[in-house]
């Protein structure tokens, strides 16, 4: 299995995790005011002080968390506005609001101060979306509350009109109407709203797991919306999965940790995708995809996932607008970033190819086309890992970046002498 190693990472992740939380609440304290701005981030505090165990390791590894911890740290960096303008455009780089920040498509002398407007707009969404993420983790004879909800749909979130997504204690979404508000009380919350009509419906699951399946979502002009549930889909991932567990146990296991939501979407041409600000989270493209597709959808976001939390840990590479690389699976030229997660999540996707060719569970499925995936997908990445040393020779990568490069040619030349560990 390429590095990151889960059993080692995971615990230092969520470690930091709970630290940069903590650092978080402590800097936006002097600037959320009181009421329920003030009592959000006291709820925060008691779920980081009484959540133990398993319990703890899921909140601290959840999407939720891991993307409210990004966002509130983002707001703050913006508000502060430190550091030179490049360094600062840096952080805004590949982010959606490039073009608001630069309208005249460079820096100039408002710039700072269009991203400290921006970064209190931010800091408010960030503190109106926390009560939801912490909810059922208030700890013994606390109460906080109650807050107002956010009832709008959201595509990425894929969630409805009037709905809220929970996850604790177990995966759930409250359909509620219009001004309702919530009440976090010890382990669980009060729904406060005028009139009845509040549900409390389970969201589905992969059997043996924690993974949550949500609702589709479907590209329009204005962006992700959300749609219907997709029926059956949870039996054949579940299925895919199957697959994955008997030809690569680890990498099923993998799956299993670093995997925490599938959105699935139904639209010819899209491809499957995973964001670094939604963490733990794929997008899958399900529509005639069969069981081989679906776990090789798997397991290649999987990699991206585990490739985001080394990412998070150390960085692997500096940046450099002017680093490009061609890329074989795009057929154009590429970022390094791009290059360094294409390398490494394809040669899973190999891995996997490889290890079906040579097990009970790949027997009844196209061989031929399999071998010719793997050898195109060993001289692909032999290509990139090309690029990648030159990268290292640049000095472009980081000491951690060219241990991700030495363990993939590592791989990349068992792969071609057609042997896989076990």
């Amino acid at each position: 299995m390429l590095p990151p190693r889960t059993e080692a990472l995971l615990p230092r992740l969520n470690a930091r995790t709970a630290r940069r939380a903590r650092l978080a609440a402590e800097h936006l304290a002097p600037l959320a005011g009181a009421g329920p701005p003030r009592a959000a981030l006291g709820a925060l505090r008691s779920a980081l002080a009484t959540a133990r165990g398993s319990l703890r390791a899921s909140f601290l590894s959840s999407p939720e968390l891991r993307q409210w911890v990004h966002q509130a740290e983002e707001a703050l960096a913006f508000v502060a506005a430190k550091g030179t303008d490049r360094a600062l455009f840096e952080r805004v780089a590949t982010g959606p609001d490039l073009r608001h920040l630069l309208p005249a498509g460079r820096l100039d002398r408002a710039f700072r101060g269009r991203l400290r407007r921006l970064g209190r707009e931010r800091l408010a969404r960030v503190i109106r979306r926390l009560p939801p993420i912490v909810a059922g983790l208030t700890g013994p004879a606390e109460r906080f509350g109650p807050f107002p909800l956010d009832l709008d749909p959201d595509g990425e979130e894929a969630r409805l009109r009037g709905e809220v997504h929970l996850r604790f204690p177990v995966p759930a979404s409250l359909r509620c109407r219009p001004g309702a508000r919530i009440e976090l009380i010890a382990g669980g919350i009060r729904i406060v709203q005028r009139g009845s009509g509040a549900r409390w419906v389970p969201r589905p699951t992969l059997a043996g797991s924690d993974i949550v399946i949500a609702r589709r979502v479907r590209w329009t002009r204005q962006g992700l919306r959300p749609g219907p549930v997709v029926p059956g889909l949870a039996d054949r991932l579940e299925q895919a999965l199957l697959l994955v567990q008997e030809a690569w146990p680890e990498a099923h296991r993998e799956i299993l940790a670093h995997t925490r939501e599938i959105v699935p979407l139904l639209e010819a041409g899209v491809v499957s995708y995973s964001l670094p600000e939604r963490p733990g989270t794929s997008y899958i493209n399900v529509q005639g995809k069969s069981r081989l597709d679906l776990a090789d959808d798997l397991l290649h976001e999987t990699a991206h996932h585990r490739l985001h939390r080394l990412e998070e840990w150390t960085p692997l590479h500096h940046f450099d607008p002017e680093a490009v690389y061609y890329s074989p699976w795009r057929r154009s030229l590429r970022p390094l970033h791009g290059i360094l997660h294409a390398a490494y999540t394809f040669a899973f996707r190999a891995e996997l190819l490889q290890r079906l060719l040579s097990s009970t569970a790949g027997r009844r499925l196209p061989s031929a086309w399999m071998r010719r995936e793997v050898e195109w997908e060993i001289a692909s990445l032999a290509a990139s890992l090309v690029s990648l040393a030159d990268a290292a020779r640049r000095g472009l990568l980081t000491p951690a970046g060219s241990g991700v490069r030495r363990a993939l040619a590592r791989q990349v030349r068992r792969l071609a002498r057609g042997s896989v560990s076990r």
